[in-house]
């Protein structure tokens, strides 16, 4: 009887098979953690420019101080109670929620809770923006460069301002809308007007999120009269269409539920009127394209018609939600996120019926090392620019009057006081005892009373006219300003502090209510 032969004798390519498993196994190895390693770089590239130990933003410094005075009051504000101007005058906080939860955080951080509340709310916008994408998106590389592209778009309003959470909830609707729009159940459904309850009382914005609401309800009813030319979806009468009409109505009726009610709407159109803020606020004007953040916006917007140009059909929801997108966004910065999303949407729209396996996107169990990876970029980032609260007040110092309020303070200076536009909210939050003559709040202050303060502060040829200078009796003024040249030669005033940032002028002469400028030599190297 003859011997048995190996078994590799009856399967000769066995270790063939075994080696090209292996290579199989090893390459999806290496390809997964290349796309952890990938996702967990762009997760990190906002966290490069918010971790900074600074506070920059103007304006929430005197949105600490509304939070902290509706705590200690128990109430909200009838009446302006910061500014000398607006003292007697009938004020709205409407990002009352916002402000309670900012002065909370700063309560138990400190200043870093701002700089928490930035990266964490950009956090929870980017997880939006990519699940939008990824779940209609089946390549990896388009994904990530769409969210290459957002990152860099949103990446000047990456700031601690209201504005993160309306990004938020409007991406929130937007993937509730879409889904709905494909046929597809969301868990989020009956959810949405909760998020509203909370949008309404933390921005003004959340109108943006009705508007959308509502153009999802109109466009089945255009596409009904150009059928040749679009694709409805949902049809008029279906179940989807009768759900975001639904929808719709609860969310706007979700709003009302504030301390506010109707009059929060009332408050959209006075701001909608109040167009001065163009000429002189940088959030509020065209987009300059100076930086690659613009050119992102631009390239977002480019592709977005292109793909629109493939289609045979198109979607009046689309174009509308695009074009009007892009108007807002080309007229005003603060709402360059508004284009990013519609163009996320036209880019990443697939066919009804179409599915998208997750896993083609992100391995399984993938998250967990995205996240591990993420939180070691973070600590190295806070260990490199060593993060302390000494560390974030000497670079805050170097922006605000941080040492002349000090000053101010330890000298017990009476008001008026007269201040820049931009040190308006910080001095409000550093001397809450001193009413501001100007801040950032421009429903309070107005078009034609701001524009005057900041002639003033160049050295306008009617800069002697501001009776808000003329009845002040302390001034902190940047060093770096006209006026603040011109008050060293007005006799009415003298320099009690300077630092690197500002200066303090006290007034030393009641007499004069017009400047009275000095005039020899003698007297104009008195103040040098």
């Amino acid at each position: 009887m003859l011997a048995p032969e190996p078994a590799t004798a009856y399967y000769p390519k066995f270790p063939k098979i075994m080696s090209r498993c292996w290579m199989t196994w090893l390459g999806r190895q290496e390809e997964a953690m290349r796309r952890v390693a990938i996702l967990a770089v762009l997760y990190l590239l906002p966290a490069l420019w918010i971790l900074q130990p600074v506070v920059s933003d103007p304006d929430i410094w005197w949105h600490l101080q509304t939070g902290k005075w509706i705590v200690e009051h128990g109430t909200l504000p009838v009446t302006d109670p910061f500014s000398a101007y607006g003292e007697s005058k009938p004020w709205v906080a409407y990002s009352w929620l916002f402000e309670i939860g900012m002065y909370g955080l700063v309560s138990l951080f400190g200043e870093s809770g701002i700089i928490l509340y930035t990266l964490v709310g950009v956090w929870l916008v980017l997880l939006m923006v990519h699940r939008i994408i990824a779940t209609r998106t089946p390549h990896f590389l388009l994904v990530c460069g769409m969210m290459t592209a957002s990152i860099l778009a949103l990446s000047r309003l990456c700031t601690p301002r209201p504005w993160v959470l309306t990004m938020l909830f409007f991406a929130i609707t937007l993937e509730v809308v879409l889904l709905i729009r494909e046929g597809r159940r969301s868990q989020w459904f009956w959810l949405l007007p909760a998020v509203y309850v909370v949008w309404a009382n933390v921005h003004i914005q959340f109108i943006y999120g009705l508007g959308l609401l509502g153009l999802a309800c109109l466009a089945p009813l255009i596409e009904r009269f150009a059928k040749p030319l679009t694709k409805t979806r949902p049809p008029i009468g279906s179940l989807q269409w009768k759900n975001l009409i639904g929808l719709m109505a609860l969310c706007a009726v979700a709003t009302l539920v504030s301390p506010y009610h109707v009059r929060l709407y009332s408050i959209v159109g006075e701001l909608a009127l109040q167009t001065g803020m163009w000429e002189y606020t940088q959030e509020m004007q065209a987009l300059p394209f100076r930086s690659i953040s613009d050119w992102a916006i631009l390239g977002l917007f480019a592709a977005a018609l292109i793909r629109m140009g493939w289609e045979r059909r198109w979607s009046s929801f689309e174009i509308i939600l695009l074009l009007v997108a892009a108007a807002s966004a080309f007229r005003g910065q603060r709402d360059v996120w508004f284009l990013v999303m519609a163009a996320v949407v036209v880019l990443a729209s697939k066919k009804i019926g179409e599915t998208q396996n997750p896993a083609s996107i992100l391995p399984r169990g993938g998250l967990a090392s995205v996240i591990v990876l993420i939180i070691v970029g973070v600590l190295c980032i806070i260990g490199y620019r060593e993060f302390s609260p000494e560390r974030i007040r000497e670079d805050t110092a170097k922006i605000y009057p941080i040492e002349a309020a000090s000053f101010v303070e330890q000298q017990e200076y009476a008001g008026p006081l007269y201040n820049h536009f931009d040190w308006g909210g910080y001095l409000i939050w550093r001397l809450p005892h001193l009413k501001v003559s100007m801040d950032g709040r421009a429903n309070v202050h107005g078009d034609e009373r701001i524009k005057r303060a900041l002639g003033t502060w160049a050295g306008g040829p009617h800069w002697t006219e501001d009776p808000d200078l003329n009845n002040a009796r302390v001034i902190i003024a940047k060093n770096d300003l006209a006026l603040a040249s011109l008050l060293r030669l007005d006799r009415r005033f003298t320099e009690v502090h300077r630092d690197e940032t500002a200066v303090v002028f006290a007034r030393t002469v009641q007499e004069f209510s017009q400047p009275k400028l000095l005039e020899t030599p003698a007297e104009i190297a008195s103040v040098n």
